[in-house]
């Protein structure tokens, strides 16, 4: 068990310390009642029934039935304590979570794909509470129950003590044994759990993309095979768990048979009453369960570190972009935007941009075209801070993007994404996502300028009328005129438009380019495609390839100059011109 793993667990727990110390209280409270039955057992035996006074045996039963009642209540707190606190340590760890995914850049998302992240805030501190509510009692019970049993015993006999002692110690042993072989195992089995989500989660988000290209056989293989190294690796624990069970039972029943070969020794010798024998059989039975069980509360316990561990992995992951010391807000915007010598990679030594020069004046509108994979889209994203520059700065204002608090930066720059994310929710909480804070007025006004308001008015209750998850009740015309509106609603000074008609119809398209003129008035814009329809909107072209400017000026002159950006237009228009 990591130390730095149960440090952590323990500051959690310490947060709810009351319910720690009622847990803790009332697990002594039962342990007490448990190890006490068999004392009262021999005191009925030895007082009453070997001596045939039935009437003596009478006081020894109520205190027993009382010993019972009083552990009944002990256990009930508890079970309950232990939940609560359990469920508050689970709740406090997902919320940790979720706000450190939330925290984190765009790098840390290519390389946790969301199948592991949903495993991990999910199945992960789930397993954690159970074992915090079960396991982790059942520990701490189990160590004061033997404890104070073996106190007892002492008391009574030390040398058939000195048996079960010696017993425990081999049980110990295996234990500590069992533990160094089944941990690494489950730490690959939550790994291969996380991965099995993974390729579940990316399948069914990508489950029309399967089936048009009628992959759904390589799709099948591919999980079959993380599938069985999933299987295989659970066998293996369950190989290490059948071997060492077997091995606690062998010593236990040996334990049991030493226990009635001396102990009937004394019983005929007259060193040990019949009362004695039978609380040390009970004793051993009160203990054989724990001592058997113990092995698997310390593999569950163990399986429930290792997803501890996955999820502090998580929380304590920092950011590789985030709010520099002494980040400052922005104010007064004016949205001149430059990038200046920009260098960028998303793989070490393949980059993506090579030390690119780009201007772009307050309220100028500039489009970014060229092929596939010449870094337009990139430029976006490191704009937002989704990813910070390799090499160069890029500025807002002349002020580096780095220097601007990250929430400053985003409520002044705002970004339309070629394929909108449309939450499941109503119209208006939609909309809102872009300024949480944002009136009923405020709304209205941004899906009017996105002209969007008329076909909300048409839907059965108007802005609050629910949408289905992704936005699948709508069209790709107003699925994106809502992300437009989200955008436009925190009144943006600086708008980034990543190919927002790629995915429409013409007419749909027409009409959206058509309403964009008054939707950029007065914005700094900078739009990234190939389509020649949103030329029109630009006061200057950007022509890239392979990661550097190749081409700028205006529709008109790059036409002219019959260059790359030429050959673009015409591709685009089907060879035409």
């Amino acid at each position: 068990m990591p130390r730095s793993v149960a440090a952590k667990l323990i500051r959690l727990m310490m947060r709810r310390w009351g319910l720690l110390a009622l847990s803790i209280a009332s697990v002594v409270i039962y342990a007490n009642t448990v190890s006490v039955g068999p004392i009262i057992l021999r005191w009925a035996i030895d007082a009453g029934v070997s001596a045939g006074d039935y009437t003596a045996a009478i006081t020894p039963a109520l205190t027993l039935l009382a010993v019972v009642a009083a552990g009944g209540v002990a256990w009930y707190v508890t079970r309950y304590a232990t939940a609560e606190l359990a469920q508050g340590v689970a709740h406090d760890l997902r919320v940790a979570a979720f706000e450190a995914i939330h925290s984190q850049s765009m790098e840390f998302f290519d390389k946790h794909p969301s199948g592991q992240l949903i495993s991990r805030i999910t199945n992960d501190t789930d397993r954690l509470a159970r074992a915090l509510s079960w396991q982790v009692r059942n520990l701490v019970n189990i160590s004061m129950t033997a404890g104070m049993s073996l106190y007892y015993m002492f008391t009574m006999s030390p040398r058939l003590s000195a048996v079960i002692a010696v017993a425990m110690a081999v049980m110990a042993a295996v234990n500590i044994r069992y533990v160094l072989l089944i941990r690494p195992l489950y730490q690959r089995i939550r790994h291969q759990l996380g991965v099995l989500a993974s390729v579940v989660s990316s399948n069914l988000a990508g489950i029309k993309t399967v089936k048009s290209l009628g992959i759904e056989e390589l799709e099948i293989q591919r999980f079959s095979r993380e599938n069985e190294a999933f299987a295989n690796l659970s066998l293996k624990a369950a190989k290490v768990r059948a071997v060492y069970g077997n091995a606690s039972h062998a010593v236990l029943g040996l334990s049991l048979a030493s226990v009635l070969y001396f102990g009937g020794q004394g019983v005929i010798a007259g060193s040990l009453s019949i009362g004695e024998l039978t609380a040390f059989v009970t004793y051993l039975t009160l203990l054989m369960w724990p001592m058997r069980a113990l092995g698997f509360m310390i593999s569950s316990v163990q399986r429930a570190l290792a997803a501890a561990e996955r999820v502090f992995e998580i929380i304590e992951s920092a950011p590789k972009v985030r709010d520099e010391p002494g980040a400052i807000d922005l104010k007064n915007v004016r949205g001149e935007v430059a990038y200046e010598g920009v260098w960028f990679s998303y793989v070490e030594g393949k980059p993506v941009l090579k030390g690119v020069d780009l201007r772009v004046g307050a309220g100028e509108k500039v489009m970014i075209t060229g092929p596939p994979g010449s870094g337009k889209s990139t430029l976006l994203k490191l704009l937002l801070r989704f990813y910070d520059p390799d090499r160069g700065r890029i500025t807002i204002d002349g002020i580096d993007i780095r220097r601007i608090k990250l929430e400053s930066l985003r409520k002044h720059v705002a970004m339309v994404h070629q394929e909108p994310f449309i939450f499941s929710g109503t119209v208006r909480e939609n909309i809102a996502l872009g300024n949480p804070g944002a009136s009923m007025e405020e709304i209205v006004a941004a899906a009017k300028a996105a002209k969007i308001h008329d076909f909300i008015m048409t839907l059965p209750k108007g802005y609050d009328t629910v949408i289905g998850e992704r936005g699948v009740t709508l069209s790709g015309g107003q699925r994106q005129r809502i992300a437009i509106a989200r955008a436009l609603v925190k009144n943006p000074r600086v708008l980034l438009l990543d190919d927002p008609v790629s995915n429409l119809d013409a007419e749909t398209e027409a009409a959206l380019v058509r309403d964009l003129r008054d939707i950029l008035r007065g914005r700094t814009a900078i739009i990234v495609s190939q389509r020649p329809s949103l030329a029109a909107l630009a006061d200057r072209v950007v022509v890239m390839e392979d990661g550097v400017i190749v081409e700028e000026g205006t529709h008109e002159e790059l036409l002219a100059a019959r260059g790359r950006y030429w050959r673009i237009i015409r591709e685009a228009v089907g060879g035409k011109g």
